[in-house]
C-alpha cells in the first residue's frame, strides 16, 4: 500500500472513530428531554430521572480510567468491538426495562462500556494519525461530542413523536452502535493489531503523575469539572420544567431544544474565535454575565411561556459556551506529547462531575402532586455562583501558565 493510500485510509478510520465518539456521547445527552416521559411511564418522581445520568456518567468516568490504563494490553480491534457492542446491547436492554430499577441497571452497564470505548477511540486515533497530526486527530474526536450535544435532544424528541414512547431513542441508539460495529467485523484497516510504538495505557500510567504536578493541571481539571457539574444541575430538568411548570406541549419542547441546538451550533463555532481575540478571561466574564441573566430570568423571575421558550434555549447554548471556554483554557496546560493522556483525565473528570451534578440536583428538587418541580431556583443560584468561580479559576490558570512559561524561559 502506498503512503498516500495509507494516509487516506487512516483519515476514513478517524472519521469512523469520530462517528463512534458521537454515538458514545448520544448515550449521555439523549436522556435530557426524556424525564417527563420516563416519569409518567415508570411512575417515578420526575427529578429522580436524573439518576439515569448519574449512573451512566459515573460508570463512564470510572470505566474510562480503568480502560485507559489497560489499553496497552488489549488489541485495538477487540477492545473497540467489545466496548461498542457492549454499549449497543446494554442500551437495547435499557429500552426493554420493565421498571426504573432495571433502567438504572441498564444505564450503569452502558456507562461501564462507554468509558472504555472513549479511551479506546482516543488511543486508536493517536495510533493512526501521523506524528505531526496526532493532536488534530484527537481534537476531531473531541469535536464530535459538541455535535452530539447539538443533535441529541432533538433526535430523541423526534423519535418519541414518531414512535410514541421514550423507548424509541434507546432502540435507535442501540441500532446505531451495533451498525457502527459492522466495519470492525469486516476488518476495518488499521485496527487489526495494536501499534507497537503506541502503548497508550502504559504511557498514561507513566505520565499521569507528571501531568498532575504540572502548574495549572489541577486548576484546568477543576475548571472543566465545574462547568460539567453546573450543566448537569440544570439540563436534565429543562424538559420537565417546560412541560410541567410552564405547560408547554411536546412540540413546544422540541422548539426549545431546536433553538438551543441552533444557537449552540453558532456558539461552538464562535466561542474559540472570540477567545482568540479577547482572551480566556474576558470570554469567561461574558459567559458568566450571560448565564447569570438567563438563569435569573428563567428560574428566579416568573415569565410566560412565549418568553421562556427562547430563554431556555439560550441557556442550553450558553452552557455549551461555558464548557467550551473551560475546555479551551485547560487545553493550554499539557505539553504536546501529553495532550492525549491529559484528555483522558479531563474526560474522566467531566463524566464524574456530570454524575455528581445530576445526582446533586435530585437532592435539591421535589415534585408537587401536579408534577410541578420545586427547587429549580436553588439549582439556578448554584449554577450562577459556579459561573463566577469559573472566572476565578480561568484567571488563576492564566497566571499559573504564565509563571510556568517564565520559569522555562529563565532556565534557557
Amino acid at each position: 500500500m502506498t503512503p498516500q493510500a495509507r494516509t487516506a485510509g487512516s483519515v476514513w478510520v478517524i472519521l469512523w472513530l469520530g462517528a463512534v465518539a458521537f454515538a458514545n456521547a448520544l448515550g449521555s445527552v439523549m436522556v435530557f428531554p426524556l424525564a417527563p416521559f420516563l416519569a409518567d411511564d415508570l411512575r417515578v418522581p420526575a427529578q429522580d430521572v436524573a439518576y439515569t445520568s448519574v449512573y451512566f456518567n459515573g460508570a463512564a468516568g470510572l470505566g474510562g480510567i480503568v480502560g485507559a490504563l489497560l489499553l496497552g494490553r488489549i488489541e485495538r480491534r477487540s477492545a473497540l468491538l467489545g466496548a461498542l457492542v457492549g454499549l449497543g446491547l446494554t442500551t437495547g436492554l435499557a429500552a426493554l426495562a420493565p421498571d426504573f430499577f432495571w433502567l438504572l441497571l441498564g444505564r450503569l452497564c452502558a456507562g461501564l462500556c462507554a468509558g472504555p470505548l472513549l479511551a479506546v477511540v482516543f488511543a486508536a486515533a493517536a495510533d493512526l494519525a501521523p506524528k505531526g497530526g496526532r493532536n488534530r486527530a484527537v481534537s476531531a474526536i473531541v469535536g464530535s461530542y459538541g455535535l452530539a450535544l447539538l443533535l441529541g435532544s432533538p433526535l430523541a424528541l423526534g423519535l418519541i413523536s414518531a414512535a410514541g414512547s421514550w423507548r424509541a431513542p434507546f432502540i435507535g441508539m442501540a441500532a446505531l452502535c451495533l451498525g457502527l460495529a459492522v466495519p470492525v467485523l469486516l476488518g476495518l484497516p488499521g485496527l487489526s493489531r495494536r501499534a507497537a510504538q503506541a502503548d497508550f495505557g502504559r504511557t498514561l500510567l507513566r505520565d499521569v503523575g507528571a501531568i498532575l504536578l504540572r502548574p495549572g493541571s489541577l486548576t484546568g481539571l477543576l475548571l472543566t469539572a465545574g462547568a460539567s457539574f453546573a450543566t448537569l444541575l440544570i439540563s436534565p430538568h429543562i424538559g420537565t420544567f417546560a412541560l410541567k411548570n410552564l405547560g408547554a406541549s411536546t412540540a413546544e419542547l422540541g422548539s426549545i431544544y431546536l433553538i438551543g441546538g441552533s444557537l449552540a451550533l453558532l456558539t461552538t463555532g464562535s466561542t474559540g474565535w472570540v477567545m482568540d481575540r479577547i482572551g480566556s478571561r474576558a470570554a469567561s466574564l461574558g459567559v458568566g454575565v450571560a448565564l447569570t441573566l438567563l438563569l435569573s430570568c428563567a428560574f428566579l423571575l416568573p415569565m410566560p411561556l412565549p418568553i421562556m421558550a427562547p430563554v431556555l434555549g439560550l441557556i442550553l447554548a450558553a452552557q455549551l459556551a461555558r464548557s467550551t471556554v473551560a475546555q479551551a483554557s485547560a487545553s493550554r496546560v499539557p505539553r504536546c506529547s501529553e495532550r492525549t493522556a491529559y484528555q483522558c483525565l479531563v474526560s474522566a473528570a467531566t463524566s464524574l462531575a456530570q454524575a455528581a451534578g445530576a445526582g446533586g440536583s435530585t437532592l435539591l428538587l421535589s415534585e408537587r402532586t401536579d408534577g410541578h418541580l420545586l427547587g429549580m431556583e436553588r439549582l439556578a443560584l448554584i449554577s450562577i455562583v459556579l459561573c463566577w468561580v469559573s472566572l476565578w479559576l480561568v484567571t488563576r490558570l492564566e497566571r499559573q501558565i504564565g509563571r510556568s512559561a517564565s520559569l522555562i524561559d529563565a532556565s534557557r
